[in-house]
């Protein structure tokens, strides 16, 4: 299984990361669970956000999935954090054809290396190329430097982002070649390398893979020695031309303007894959093997298959990931393996236990009627034998005397068998068998040696010699001297009983083994899939909707309501998302209340009061009716009667909306709010709800929105405000100007009074802290002399003594130069937030006039970001792609948090009532999130046609969940009365 990235691998990778993150910020960096060698980079500008994976010495690629992080960075991922966080990435490189990516931020004030060969690495870099920090400390060796802090990194230079990196394909020639196989007959004396591996040694960039695919195509076999190069001149030509094959299709790979590099990826046959289970998500038919940027025909076969994706980032993004996401299921899938295994041991152990005591019964009552019906020559052999042990012959003889006359035909003699074991007074006599066949021997011979409890031993001994069946017509039994036939036949009729029994408690046994173990098993898959559902799975990123930036729900009725989490939001809203002619806006009286909008996305309908009252409800929740569970009447006015100008004509700050004629007011509500959850289809599914919407609009006749027709007079307000605050800007750079240089002729006076102060007198944090001998002794002193002196007899005996008006002095410059400090710091802050206002509006304003100019020249050509996308489609059409209970044929992907009044969650599948209590968010977010793990297994169980069956609800990120809840302090209200929180 290919695990890291080949030198051609990370060209590709490079071409198309610079293409995609050249110019993002650096927003953060984490440390995965994957591995402590694996760190997620995540890039971002404004409405973009890219995230970027490296593990040192194995891979780099963009992913679009969502990869848990350690709570707590390392010591190294901090380090990276405070030299690079909000760094602007300037560029991205690779050094020369080596295993060496190179990044470079804010023009080179910072450079971060990542190194792929042997172990790998990761380096920080300041200006000069000195390591700042690294990931693992490397010694001095003979092909490699020291890398430790303070040393300088001497694999690049600054030219490597100052040449524009264009380089002419290298043309191969035969003599290059001869050298090489030469050199490398000095080097390996005792075995010649293959020419692939010759070639591949020699010019690793171009791919071991790619180099045999053109070999073979060229009918040269890569496994020959290299020494035929130079005896072979024409084998020389061929390979020398599938060099330079193999770099012309490098820089064709390479030259794709586009950047969309297509990737190749192996899957091969899973030995554990089972077809009769083919719906299970645990049963992998084919497990990722290798990836390429060209098709490996050599490798093709009736177990391996391979996909073609489009992007190479997305398909090392993809094969890392299945590979990620499938090491549960493999294990699972082994498990099982094991398990089954185990198992079918267990049920062949126990059935062969009781077919031997089967076969053991009829072998026991066949013997007892075998001597049943020759009882009359069994008792002749007995006495026989017996009168020989009376005459006290020797054992010796007796075996003797009875070999001599089974030589001469006697047939009492012949049904005797030898030897005889007379020192437990027993006999072995072979009887003809009537019912006879192959089977009843092999059973005879098999079994034997265990015909009874009594004397197993015994017979054991005597037919262990027998390696193969006997095939004559009889059946050894061993006869008790002492006993008569009647009473050995009740002997192995009384074995056969007790054989009959033991095989009844074997199968009773055998069902509570076979039963003990499947429960045991099952127990082990359990905590196995336990195991697996605590480890965090991959979720893929979702490309999030344009209302998602702010507070939002939609109502029962399937309205869109927003509203800004900010005074900048709020503008942004009205500005960007308000049509003055079909939107509403509901609001309350109270401090803090939320202006929500009501996106009507119908020219021909009018909003239901329903969704009137819960976006008054919504605005309710961040003010005092919230924590006070106060019950109060939220209010509503149309679109048209909304503007950002003042009575005067000014235009208002930043967060304030004017209203220009009376507010309706809406019947007093209640605080009850809920938590749900609405899910997200994939393409079929999501059409399938665009379509039926659709249909009805145009069943009903309903007009849809196409555009703000008040765009060209909110493009009016905007430049009122920016020339306002255009103004604002120069008045202050001009009073700053003055006043900057007075501080600059100042700045040696002050500094040199204050050091000279520092020296002279130390702060009063200093005289705490030296510690000189006797002080404490004399601060007692003072204690006991001043303890009783109030504030008026000090500044009396201060005043007889002269120095209350040098205190007086000290304190008051003291004092102002506090005050102007504080003033100053208030100003810059104002003058910051004002600057930061007008960027915002200058950005705005742009993004206004080139909707405007879109729609005025309806060239119907999106933007690049993904707002802007989002905002082209139907705003009916995008809420209807968010399902509150899907059905059982549809195909869920994802799930999105929202937070919303009660009435609005009427037709969810997952939801929960939230009211006002004590709670902070992130407690009723966990609690939450349990109690809908909990709700997923009661609806599995009572087999209901749709529940959360992938566990997405764990996947859920909590940020997205804070982010969207407006109250601070919550209760949750469980259903069915079992308990609040």
């Amino acid at each position: 299984m290919k695990q890291r990235i080949s030198a051609l691998d990370l060209k590709i990778l490079v071409s198309e990361i610079e293409k995609t993150i050249k110019g993002y910020r650096l927003q953060n960096i984490y440390n995965l669970v994957a591995n402590n060698r694996s760190f997620l980079l995540k890039f971002s500008l404004p409405d973009s956000k890219v995230s970027l994976i490296v593990e040192s010495g194995a891979k780099l690629h963009l992913t679009d999935f969502q990869r848990p992080t350690q709570q707590q960075p390392s010591n190294f991922c901090t380090k990276l954090r405070k030299h690079l966080k909000t760094k602007r990435l300037s560029n991205i490189k690779q050094v020369g054809d080596d295993r060496i990516a190179v990044l470079e931020f804010s023009d080179g004030l910072y450079y971060l290396v990542f190194e792929f060969f042997s172990a790998g690495n990761i380096l920080l870099l300041d200006a000069d190329l000195k390591i700042m920090s690294l990931f693992r400390l490397v010694d001095e060796h003979e092909n490699n430097s020291r890398y430790a802090v303070g040393t300088t990194y001497s694999m690049f230079d600054r030219s490597l982002f100052e040449s524009k990196n264009i380089s002419t394909p290298h043309i191969f020639t035969t003599d290059e070649i001869n050298s090489w196989v030469t050199s490398s007959q000095e080097r390996n004396d005792k075995k010649a390398l293959s020419i692939n591996k010759l070639l591949f040694l020699n010019a690793a960039y171009l791919s071991s893979d790619l180099i045999q695919i053109e070999l073979r195509k060229s009918n040269v076999d890569p496994s020959k020695s290299c020494l035929d190069l130079l005896t072979n001149k024409d084998l020389l030509d061929t390979v020398t031309s599938v060099l330079n094959r193999c770099q012309s299709e490098v820089s064709s790979l390479l030259d794709i303007s586009n950047g969309e590099i297509p990737g190749y990826i192996l899957s091969k046959k899973n030995m554990l894959y089972q077809e009769k289970d083919e719906t299970s998500e645990d049963n992998l038919e084919y497990i990722f093997e290798e990836f390429h940027p060209y098709e490996p025909i050599h490798k093709l076969s009736d177990t391996v298959k391979c996909e073609r994706v489009m992007g190479y980032n997305k398909t090392l993004d993809k094969y890392f990931t299945v590979i990620e996401s499938s090491k549960n299921s493999l294990k699972r899938q082994q498990q099982q393996a094991n398990a089954s295994h185990r198992l079918e041991i267990l049920k062949n152990e126990q059935s062969q236990k009781i077919e031997k005591l089967s076969n053991l019964q009829l072998l026991n009552y066949k013997k007892g009627e075998l001597i049943m019906i020759y009882s009359d020559v069994i008792e002749e052999c007995k006495k026989s034998v017996q009168a020989l042990i009376d005459q006290q012959m020797d054992w010796k003889n007796i075996e003797t005397l009875i070999k001599l006359e089974q030589s001469r035909g006697n047939e009492i003699a012949k049904m005797i068998k030898l030897p005889l074991n007379l020192i437990k007074n027993e006999i072995t006599l072979s009887l003809p068998d009537n019912d006879y066949d192959e089977e009843d021997a092999e059973s005879t011979d098999s079994d034997s040696e265990s015909d009874s409890e009594s004397d197993s031993e015994d017979e054991s001994n005597q037919t262990t010699s027998k390696s193969k069946p006997k095939l004559d017509k009889t059946v050894d039994i061993v006869i008790d001297l002492t006993l008569s036939a009647f009473a050995n036949s009740t002997r192995y009729f009384d074995a056969m009983k007790v054989a009959q029994e033991k095989q009844q408690k074997t199968v009773k046994s055998a069902s509570m083994a076979v039963k003990n173990t499947e429960q045991r098993i099952s127990q082990d898959l359990k905590k196995l899939e336990k195991a697996q559902k605590q480890s965090k799975e991959l979720k893929q990123l979702r490309p999030k909707h344009w209302f998602e930036k702010f507070y939002w729900f939609i109502s029962g009725d399937g309205y869109l309501c927003i509203s800004g989490r900010d005074s900048s939001q709020v503008d942004l809203i009205y500005y960007r998302h308000f049509d003055n002619e079909n939107d509403l806006l509901v609001s309350n009286d109270l401090e803090g209340a939320l202006k929500v909008v009501i996106k009507n996305p119908y020219k021909n309908k009018d909003i239901p009061p329903s969704t009137m009252m819960q976006a008054g409800i919504f605005s309710l929740t961040t003010t005092n009716a919230w924590s006070n569970k106060m019950v109060t009447s939220p209010w509503f006015v149309k679109g048209k009667d909304v503007s950002k100008k003042d009575f005067d004509g000014s235009i208002l700050p930043s967060g304030l909306l004017s209203v220009s004629k009376e507010k309706t007011y809406l019947p007093p509500c209640q605080m009850v709010m809920g938590f749900g959850l609405l899910w997200t289809a994939d393409e079929t599914t999501t059409k399938k709800y665009k379509d039926a919407r659709a249909a009805r609009d145009e069943e009903f006749e309903f007009k849809l929105v196409k555009g703000d027709e008040s765009l060209p007079t909110k493009i009016k307000e905007l430049t009122t405000m920016l020339a306002k605050l255009g103004d604002f800007e120069t008045q202050n750079a001009e009073l700053e100007t003055p006043k900057n240089a007075e501080e600059d002729k100042g700045v040696d006076t002050i500094d040199t009074e204050s050091t000279t102060e520092s020296i002279n007198a130390p702060g009063p944090n200093d005289q705490i802290q030296t510690k000189i001998r006797g002080k404490k002794s004399k601060l007692k002193k003072i204690k006991k002399k001043y303890g009783d002196q109030d504030e008026e007899e000090r500044k009396l005996r201060m005043s007889v003594l002269g120095t209350l008006k040098q205190v007086e002095q000290s304190s008051t410059s003291e004092s102002v130069s506090t005050d102007l400090s504080s003033t100053n710091s208030v100003q810059d802050r104002k003058l910051k937030k004002k600057q930061q206002e007008a960027h915002q509006l200058r950005k705005l304003l742009g993004e206004l006039e080139n909707t405007n100019s879109a729609s005025n020249h309806d060239d119907g050509e999106a933007d690049d970001n993904t707002d802007e996308i989002s905002i082209k489609e139907p705003l009916s059409s995008t809420i209807v792609g968010l399902i509150p209970s899907p059905n059982k044929t549809d195909q869920i992907v994802d799930c999105i948090p929202v937070f919303a009044p009660w009435s609005a969650l009427s037709k969810y599948a997952y939801k929960i009532k939230i009211q006002p209590g004590n709670l902070k968010k992130g407690k009723t977010v966990s609690d939450i999130v349990d109690f809908f793990k909990r709700y997923t297994n009661s609806l599995e169980k009572d087999g209901a046609d749709w529940f959360d069956n992938k566990n997405m609800v764990e996947l859920i990120n909590q940020q997205d969940s804070l982010m969207c809840i407006t109250a601070s302090k919550l209760k949750i209200t469980y259903p069915g009365g079992d308990g609040n929180k």
